[in-house]
């Protein structure tokens, strides 16, 4: 009989795994598998647990599910393991986006059934001055909207409070003299927001394409200070479907695999990672893992860009 370690966010999204958590539970065990349960006691707990569980010898599959801060720490402790053993993930929060990029159902027993059957596929990860992060980096504008969404908020509205939020702050946005170093490219001028991520979705309002999870590369948009209201708005188009909208000047769109962000200026930049507040940093050195960890993906994701582990 194979093994999971499974880690739980309880409090996550609407708390609406407490309800599952028992047929969650007999559904791994139909499939064949002992589970061992551990729910989340605090901050960091579920690094801590993933590590501890890799290394222990005794499990086959680590399986978490909350959110998208529930599965960067326990990425992150699965990257700190010496053993590294396949990811399940089941989304429970307000957003998930890296669940929706991937084709997990939102619906707990639909995601359950489809990790349980699904396939091991390689990803890449990235670290920001040495922290962890499974999707996206981003700073300036808009990024203290997903930790300064109230949860209340997020539980009646789901992504939808995000767009709303981040409305109200289009008035107070800075903008920010940086230079980006993206595998060598300089890049320096005046930007209002930058992002670097491996998703399809961000925020559940932002749709990216044209991009791999495994390629060894981050997208990097970087957007420049807007000069005419005319101009921000083609920019807040632009964020609403990434890619779709060219020849806007004050939008760049890279690749790159070693990213270098500089502020030229002492000030405080709102950062995100995955969703979470980052301390304000003056210089930070993003890194793509290439194929760094192995998750279970469902069988009905027809993504090109895997390959089977």
């Amino acid at each position: 009989m194979k093994h999971i370690y499974f880690i739980c966010n309880l409090q996550a999204g609407k708390a609406e795994l407490s309800t599952h958590l028992g047929n969650v539970i007999d559904k791994m065990t139909k499939f064949g598998y002992e589970v061992t349960v551990h729910p989340t006691q605090a901050s960091k707990d579920a690094a801590i647990q993933a590590t501890q569980a890799a290394d222990s010898g005794k499990y086959d599959y680590i399986f978490c599910s909350g959110g998208d801060g529930t599965l960067n720490e326990t990425m992150t402790g699965m990257m700190q393991a010496k053993n590294r053993i396949p990811l399940g993930y089941i989304p429970c929060g307000s957003v998930n986006d890296f669940a929706r990029s991937i084709g997990i159902p939102r619906d707990i027993p639909k995601a359950v059934e489809a990790v349980l059957d699904g396939q091991p596929r390689l990803f890449d990860t990235g670290t920001v001055n040495e922290r962890i992060f499974n999707y996206i980096a981003a700073f300036g504008a808009f990024t203290d909207v997903t930790y300064d969404t109230p949860q209340a908020v997020k539980n009646v509205f789901g992504p939808v409070a995000y767009f709303f939020n981040a409305v109200k702050k289009i008035t107070n946005i800075r903008s920010f003299p940086m230079r980006i170093t993206c595998d060598g490219e300089v890049i320096e001028d005046t930007f209002i927001f930058g992002m670097i991520t491996n998703s399809a979705s961000v925020g559940g309002v932002l749709d990216i394409k044209d991009f791999q999870f495994d390629d060894g590369q981050f997208e990097v948009t970087l957007i420049k200070q807007p000069d005419t209201a005319l101009e921000m708005r083609d920019t807040l188009l632009f964020l609403r479907d990434i890619h779709e909208i060219s020849g806007n000047e004050k939008i760049i769109c890279i690749r790159g695999a070693d990213i270098t962000v500089e502020l030229l200026e002492k000030c405080a930049v709102p950062w995100t990672v995955d969703g979470e507040y980052m301390e304000n940093a003056y210089k930070l050195h993003i890194v793509n893992h290439k194929r760094a960890v192995s998750l279970l993906v469902p069988r009905s994701y027809d993504g090109n860009c895997f390959q089977v582990v």
